[in-house]
């Protein structure tokens, strides 16, 4: 994966290479715009993990990465405010496939969040 310049649409272009899936032209969409709320995500999941786990961030690693992924499974208003960062900057064309797969969409931006949070968090 590949960085380059940035988009007409502010978001920076990542090459992906061949990815052989349904939505592969939307997963680079996803990518991007997570890339783009990257600490406004980190932010906001800060926050709100210290208010809800008392002396989050000073528990051990491990702990944090099992509350933050309990948080996104479970705390549907914590999951459905990132979710809502991330598809507040979507174009009108990407809200109508997003509208269209959301169940699927939904389940890949909890797995990408994770992934960037829990690095930011470590």
């Amino acid at each position: 994966m590949i960085a380059k310049e940035i988009t007409t649409n502010g978001r920076p272009e990542i090459d992906f290479g061949d990815m052989p899936q349904p939505l592969n032209e939307f997963q680079k969409v996803l990518r991007q715009v997570l890339k783009q709320q990257d600490q406004l995500l980190f932010m906001v999941a800060d926050y709100y993990l210290n208010k809800k786990h008392k002396g989050f961030s000073t528990k051990d690693s491990a702990l944090k990465n099992e509350l933050l992924l309990q948080s996104l499974k479970k705390d549907i208003p914590f999951k459905k405010l990132l979710i809502g960062i991330v598809i507040g900057v979507f174009a009108k064309e990407e809200i109508l496939i997003y509208l269209n797969n959301e169940q699927e969409i939904n389940k890949r931006l909890v797995e990408f969040m994770f992934k960037r949070i829990s690095g930011s968090i470590i």
